[in-house]
């Protein structure tokens, strides 16, 4: 028994193992914890990937497809078209559009959406790529707008340019014609450029368009360059005749915009960004002087201006020197009567100075001495096909200075000459109140009596009697020249070969080797010999006129 109790101690039972921490975790466990972090990264991973949801409006949803249709920019996918549906009004469509992440920081108001699709416009034929992959919308992000989520699509592909590649301008015009959107810019025919838009002015008086020139040929447009537009087929029918132009076949068909510079302002520096040039309806409008010495007068006429019209030139010689601005009508009430206001500036730096420079005086002093000279305006026809009219100086001195307007108004009046034909049908029209003046009554009964009483004469027996008498004196003179012819006509030949013949022999008598004329004139030499003595004899005598009764040598014997 003392040996059972001795080992009691040594066979108590142990104790049990008891684990704890990462000992009590089943690898089993592993499984869905992986598969519980791989499926949160990969949800993050797609709702990270995904991007924003944004939402363009079109008018028309032709082409386009959710679920296929891609939004582009330089052609790599940055998002993709997910729903389309009918906007409440039910007159556009909304498309759903999931964005990529990392296009987010893109999506401003100044973001601009359209759809690409075979188009035909005045850029030419574009989106022929869309006819095998189908339509797709196009993106050009801005980052310096404000974040949106809403954009309203365009319905035409827009032009963005790019401030590296050109610089913009801005032209104005009255109004826009067939210029758009893509309408060329031309240099000497080679397109440089085109139209960004087209928007009316604020005032809406106008229209402004913005065009975009490429480099370098932005560097040629300078602050005096001059735009026109040369679109389609210009047709010109005015003072100077019939005109036709045309430009390249793209601008006759989608509108065209040509500038030059003039030669003078070729060095200038170039035109900054943003600087506004006046668009020209032509190139004959865009040459005409826009800066430098140029000054307003009005002009007055009193007859018909039919054919006068804004634009038509103000000549001087023949030589262009302005252009007519406005042709209207007036009604003066104190002269009860009507007046054609014709408003004109004039280009002196059109006229080349000669022994000084136009700077040197004042164009109003020396316009005004021309008109003490006389410098006078007047209408005259540029075209007798057309019937236009032109407004033509020239210096009539001798006519005085008509005022019409009697100088009253806000411009530089210049004196005004009536028309050629006016001043010819005021002639006629002085001449017929003349006519009107004479007796035409009383001269017509005097002519009357006259021709009674020349009837009266015709009628007469004494006239009969006259011509029979007349008649028988000429029928006794062609009896008297009748024996003439008989009688005197041959002595008379008689007498004249008589005097043939004598004439014949004072012929002989005179000819060089005739001995009566060589006689003669020994003759005549002795007989100048003897009149110059009997002249020293005179002379001698003259002196000692005693040597009649002493002799020559008297006085000698005496001594």
């Amino acid at each position: 028994m003392s040996d059972a109790k001795s080992t009691e101690p040594d066979q108590q039972p142990e104790k049990p193992d008891i684990r704890t921490g990462w000992g009590r975790f089943s690898i089993i466990w592993l499984v869905p914890l992986v598969a519980l972090i791989v499926g949160g990264w990969l949800l993050w991973r797609d709702i990270v990937s995904k991007g924003p949801e944004i939402t363009v409006t079109f008018e028309a949803a032709e082409g386009l497809s959710a679920g296929k249709t891609a939004v582009r920019y330089r052609d790599v996918d940055v998002g993709q078209v997910t729903a389309i549906n009918l906007a409440d009004d039910m007159e556009h469509v909304v498309l759903t559009i999931r964005m990529n992440a990392d296009f987010s920081d893109y999506l401003t108001d100044k973001t601009r959406f359209w759809v690409v699709r075979p188009r035909v416009s005045a850029r030419g034929i574009t989106g022929l790529e869309t006819i095998v992959s189908g339509a797709y919308i196009e993106v050009i992000p801005d980052k310096s707008g404000e974040k949106a989520r809403q954009f309203v699509g365009e319905e035409e592909p827009q032009f963005i340019p790019d401030e590296e590649n050109g610089t913009r301008f801005v032209l104005t015009a009255e109004e826009l014609g067939s210029l758009g959107e893509g309408t060329p810019v031309l240099l000497r025919g080679i397109e440089v450029g085109e139209v960004l838009d087209t928007e009316l002015d604020a005032n809406a008086d106008g229209v402004s368009i913005p065009v975009f020139i490429r480099k370098p040929f932005d560097a040629l447009v300078k602050r005096q360059t001059r735009f026109w537009d040369s679109s389609g087929i210009a047709l010109d029918l005015n003072a100077e005749g019939f005109s036709v132009r045309a430009q390249s076949v793209r601008s006759v068909l989608a509108g065209g915009i040509n500038f030059y510079t003039p030669p003078a302002n070729e060095n200038d520096e170039m035109a900054t960004a943003d600087t506004v040039f006046r668009l020209h309806e032509s190139l004959e409008k865009a040459e005409l002087l826009a800066e430098g010495y140029s000054q307003r007068y009005i002009l007055y006429f009193d007859s018909s201006v039919r054919g006068l019209s804004r634009g038509a030139p103000v000549e001087f010689n023949g030589i262009r020197v302005g252009t007519v601005e406005s042709v209207d009508l007036e009604y003066v009430v104190t002269q009860h009567a009507f007046r054609v206001p014709v408003e004109v500036t004039l280009e002196p730096e059109r006229v080349s100075i000669v022994g000084g420079r136009l700077g040197d005086v004042d164009p109003q002093e020396t316009i005004e001495t021309l008109i003490d000279n006389g410098l006078r305006a007047r209408l005259k026809t540029g075209s007798f096909i057309t019937g236009q009219l032109f407004v033509d100086l020239s210096m009539h001195p001798v006519s005085p200075a008509r005022y019409l307007g009697n100088q009253e108004g806000n411009l530089p009046e210049l004196p005004t000459l009536p028309q050629k034909l006016d001043e010819i049908a005021n002639s006629l029209t002085g001449l017929l109140e003349k006519v009107e003046t004479f007796p035409i009554e009383e001269i017509g009964i005097r002519l009357l009596g006259t021709v009674e009483g020349m009837e009266n004469i015709v009628t007469s027996p004494a006239l009969n009697n006259g011509m029979i008498s007349l008649q028988q004196a000429a029928a006794g003179i062609n009896t008297l020249v009748t024996n003439l012819d008989a009688s005197v006509l041959p002595a008379t030949q008689t007498a004249l070969d008589a005097a043939r013949e004598a004439l014949g022999g004072v012929r002989d008598v005179t000819a060089p080797t005739s001995p009566v004329r060589y006689n003669l004139e020994q003759a005549l030499k002795e007989l100048g010999a003897t009149a110059r003595s009997l002249r020293e004899l005179t002379d001698f005598l003259e002196q000692n006129p005693s040597a009649l009764i002493l002799g020559k040598s008297g006085p000698e014997e005496n001594k």
